[in-house]
């Protein structure tokens, strides 16, 4: 083809201390018993004494009450003596909380009976012994309620099978949407509206195998899918194309005619009863960062629905089969596509076909050597694929347009570098010189000859556009009327 002509034409496709200081306020005491000979001599108690004095423990003996007192993991044991607050308390002598207090209660006794904690005010007596009934009545109440509640507790613990409880279930927190609950993912309903309609399709030619995926585009049986899909019947008198449907059954095929250029082609099963046509959209309003979902067969493995989203819009894109190359003005998607996705469609969350999966970009590699999704596929537009398709189904031939001029895909230059022009050509009627360099294609900026070309194929063979051409130090506007090529 005239814009290709070059040998530079790309492939297709701080720790924290473990321990806090503790309170410097007094702690609760813990009584521990002292031996005499740790407590020094005792007083000897007189008559008048009541009651009898109590010991108190000297500071050296209160500090060992269990032997030896032992550092903390993180202290060496020479430091206990510095650290004063991992060191039991030693107590005051009585006279801090003044004189022990005894009390008579009702019915008798006498001080001795009293056990008080020295500081501890003593209870304040009641008036008679009358005066304990509603308390005593209010315990035997608790008394009764209590045995009653711990038997239910008991009786309800021996019913208790560790085999057959079941553990409580998590709280599920997350904001997003859940799988298969109220708010299911709108991919569900995609899946059920367009799987329907996507089939896959198994080629044979003369010496190739390939598989690929396909739609119903009508109920007179046309199905789209890729031209490099079908190469191998095409180019062979024997070929054969098969169909397997979503129901299981699998029906023979014919060619109606393919576009290398675009890569897209037509193909139509013998039998039509029971296929759904797919919904049509419209890819010229599609957005930067919209949800769309991709089915198809990758590695034979039919039905399968992949979800990502719009990456960029008219990415410009070589791809096809051996010996021919075709040129997109491409949406790029990061839902997963890989060998045998080709052809499938790409659609949006209403379930309407917005491109046709065509080409993945790879990373090293050969033919041989199919490189697997790395997150950048490529779709034809389903506004090109419509009028493709038409023109494929009316006539049997897909034309594209060109304007007569050999281009350098080589990048760098700013521009497409003209390299030849065409004798009777729209670029040589135009004005178009070789050495010229076009910058723009109605106004929007092209970096080099495969852009340039991906640019003019998307108008149709007759229209009119405009080119900005610099040449030397002077750049003008020109306008060329596109030719036409079959292919």
């Amino acid at each position: 083809m005239a814009e290709s002509g070059s040998a530079d034409d790309p492939s297709t496709p701080g720790d924290e201390a473990p321990h806090a200081a503790a309170d410097p306020g007094w702690p609760h005491p813990i009584w521990q018993p002292v031996s005499s000979e740790a407590s020094g001599p005792q007083p000897t108690p007189t008559p008048e004494s009541s009651p009898p004095a109590q010991t108190w423990p000297t500071a050296e003996a209160a500090r060992r009450p269990y032997g030896e007192w032992s550092a903390y993991p993180d202290q060496p044991a020479g430091a206990q003596a510095a650290d004063q607050w991992h060191q039991p308390p030693v107590f005051p002598p009585p006279a801090a909380f003044g004189a022990p207090q005894s009390v008579v209660y009702p019915g008798g006794g006498s001080p001795g009976e009293a056990h008080l904690m020295p500081g501890v005010p003593a209870p304040t007596p009641v008036a008679g012994r009358w005066s304990l009934l509603p308390i005593a009545l209010l315990a035997l109440l608790l008394g009764i309620t209590g045995g009653v509640a711990g038997s239910y507790f008991f009786n309800d613990s021996l019913d208790y099978d560790p085999v057959q409880a079941t553990p409580a279930q998590p709280q599920v927190t997350a904001s997003g949407v859940r799988a298969g609950g109220a708010d299911a993912s709108p991919v569900i309903d995609v899946a059920n509206k367009v799987l329907p309609s996507v089939v896959s399709i198994d080629v044979r030619g003369e010496a190739t195998e390939v598989s690929g995926s396909g739609f119903v585009y009508d109920g007179e049986g046309h199905i789209v899918t890729n031209s490099h899909v079908i190469g191998p019947a095409a180019e062979s008198e024997t070929g054969e194309i098969r169909v397997s449907l979503p129901d299981g059954t699998r029906r023979s095929a014919s060619i109606v005619g393919h576009s290398p250029s675009y890569d897209l082609a037509v193909i139509q099963v013998e039998d039509s009863a029971g296929l759904v046509p797919a919904t049509l959209g419209e890819s010229s309003s599609v957005q930067i960062g919209q949800s769309v979902v991709a089915i198809g067969s990758p590695l034979g493995l039919d039905a399968t629905v992949t979800s990502g989203i719009i990456s960029a819009t008219r990415r410009p894109v070589t791809a096809g089969g051996q010996g021919e190359t075709s040129y997109i003005s491409a949406l790029q998607t990061d839902a997963a596509i890989n060998p045998g996705n080709s052809g499938g469609p790409l659609v949006d969350l209403d379930g309407f076909v917005i491109g046709v999966n065509s080409a993945i970009a790879t990373v090293g590699g050969s033919r041989e050597q199919q490189a697997g999704n790395i997150g950048v596929g490529f779709s034809i537009p389903i506004d090109q694929v419509n009028r493709t398709v038409e023109e494929i189904i009316e006539t049997g031939e897909a034309a594209y347009p060109v304007i007569g001029a050999q281009v350098s895909v080589v990048n760098g230059f700013g521009g497409a570098k003209v390299q030849e022009v065409t004798a009777d050509s729209p670029a040589e009627e135009a004005g178009i010189e070789p050495g010229d360099l076009i910058k723009e294609v109605e106004g929007e900026a092209v970096d080099d000859g495969v852009s340039l070309i991906v640019s003019i194929r998307s108008f149709e063979p007759g229209q009119t556009i405009t080119l900005t051409v610099q040449r030397g130090d002077t750049t003008e506007r020109i306008d060329v009327v596109l030719g036409k090529e079959v292919g």
